[in-house]
């Protein structure tokens, strides 16, 4: 597919929505195109890496601990070791990794803004009252976290029919409820081969694109799941403190 040759330009120039979905009406994205669209898709995680950074450093200042610390903080830089682990991906699935969550990673790294309930201190006050079941905190893996479904998936690909379409989930987050420490369902995921240019962020109860995921997640400050309580006056307050400053991608 060759190049647009426009859509960067107009993406930078404040057509956020509309390049991207002339973007993702294209099934198939490879050669040239695909090039192109890597740009637009390393522009919007510039973007999306400006408005984690404000997030993450104001949920530093109150004290805010991400769960599995040891494994990734509030956000977690790109390392030199991805592409490796980028190479591994595709070598499994045998197809390239979707243009956005593949910019996500190059650029953004990793997000987990999920409150560790393993630690001896109580979460610091954010200024409303929920029970964090109701945060849904974004949370994003680097790379490095989700190596460990490599050999998973190559059991699963030597048991199927060599012949058969078959999906590997790269899980991405815990489901709203083990983000809080209770029993629930299957992780947020991405589905891989994904041959567009945004694929679905999978098991998550708005059923968006992932980048269009990301916006919702930004739009409440980091915490989508604040979306049921958006009439709450402490919710809409913290959004207008925490999200202050953010800039559309």
């Amino acid at each position: 597919m060759r190049r647009d040759g426009t859509l960067l330009k107009r993406y930078l120039a404040g057509e956020f929505d509309q390049v991207w979905r002339e973007i993702r009406a294209y099934p198939l994205i490879e050669g040239e195109f695909r090039d192109e669209v890597m740009e637009v898709a390393d522009a919007t995680m510039r973007r999306v890496a400006q408005n984690a950074d404000l997030i993450a450093s104001r949920l530093e200042a109150v004290g805010w601990q991400a769960l599995s610390s040891e494994y990734q903080g509030l956000r977690t830089p790109p390392a030199t070791g991805d592409e490796a682990i980028f190479a591994r991906i595709v070598e499994i699935s045998g197809a390239p990794i979707p243009p956005t969550l593949l910019a996500f990673w190059r650029v953004v790294g990793g997000i987990n803004w999920v409150w560790d309930y393993n630690s001896k201190d109580h979460p610091p006050d954010l200024g409303f009252s929920l029970p964090s079941e109701e945060h849904d905190a974004l949370c994003v893996d680097a790379p490095s976290v989700i190596t460990y479904l490599f050999d998973e998936w190559i059991y699963q690909k030597a048991s199927i029919c060599p012949n058969a379409e078959h999906h590997l989930r790269i899980d991405l987050a815990p489901d709203y409820l083990h983000k809080a420490n209770i029993s629930g369902g299957s992780p947020y995921c991405i589905r891989v081969p994904f041959f567009g240019a945004d694929p679905l962020f999978s098991d998550e109860r708005h059923g968006l694109p992932f980048l269009d995921y990301l916006r919702l997640a930004f739009r409440w400050a980091g915490f989508p799941g604040l979306d049921r309580h958006a009439a709450r006056r402490d919710v809409q307050d913290f959004v207008a403190r925490f999200g202050k400053d953010f800039i559309p991608f």
